[in-house]
């Protein structure tokens, strides 16, 4: 299926079912969320890559619907929006007064779901938990964040969503069309993250632990006297 849409031009990835919140500035994005809202209140969110000096639109991205806006001045507006479905551009139809583009719909559903695909993400659901709680952010999430969703694809969207990582690494779980590619590929970068973070754990408390041992030394008898 095929439709319109304003795009928004993100330096964020937005997934499917993810909220995120965007601090717009300049007549461009007014003209745009103001169209939006006299229409049906969805847009395309894509994240933009820059590259030498050079911008350019990702070709994956995540139709929007617009939740909530508000003015902070004359230009600036807060506006808050919720993942709903992956598109790809097929062309772009416009540029001014704000970028608009054909595109083309793609499933949030990934086919039929296997006992290996129940594995993984019984896997992925464990792993992520340890990755938060090693993160420390897990206290700082609503309590809706921590509770993943039973459908696998939804799964994969919120565990993009959650992985800090570099946003190119983001953009291509976004655009990865294959739901046991998607899942095996998180698996994968939760253990490394996972064992980064253990070392980088270690590290802390052994730095913590000698600056104490230092602190109870007598300087008379510290080793470096």
């Amino acid at each position: 299926m095929r439709r319109d849409l304003p795009l928004l031009l993100s330096p964020t990835v937005l997934f499917p079912g993810d909220k995120s919140l965007f601090s717009l500035q300049g007549n461009r994005e007014r003209a745009m969320v103001e169209g939006c809202l006299r229409g049906d209140g969805y847009l395309g969110v894509v994240f933009v890559r820059r590259w030498k000096g050079v911008t350019e639109p990702c070709e994956v991205g995540t139709v929007a619907r617009i939740l909530h806006v508000e003015a902070r001045d004359e230009e600036g507006l807060n506006v808050v929006v919720r993942g709903e479905q992956r598109f790809r551009i097929v062309e772009m139809l416009q540029y001014e007064p704000y970028p608009m583009a054909r595109v083309e719909l793609l499933p949030n559903r990934f086919g039929t779901i296997s006992t290996e695909l129940t594995r993984i993400a019984n896997r992925l659901a464990a792993l992520l938990y340890r990755y938060l709680e090693l993160k420390a952010i897990a206290d700082r999430l609503a309590l809706a964040d921590l509770m993943l969703p039973t459908d696998l694809a939804a799964l994969g969207f919120r565990i993009g969503a959650l992985l800090d990582l570099p946003l190119r690494e983001k953009q291509r779980l976004l655009e990865t069309e294959d739901l046991t590619e998607l899942l095996q590929c998180e698996l994968d970068i939760l253990s490394r993250e996972i064992r980064r973070l253990q070392r980088a754990t270690v590290w802390r408390e052994l730095l913590q632990t000698d600056a104490a041992r230092r602190r109870r030394i007598p300087p008379d008898l510290a080793v470096w006297n």
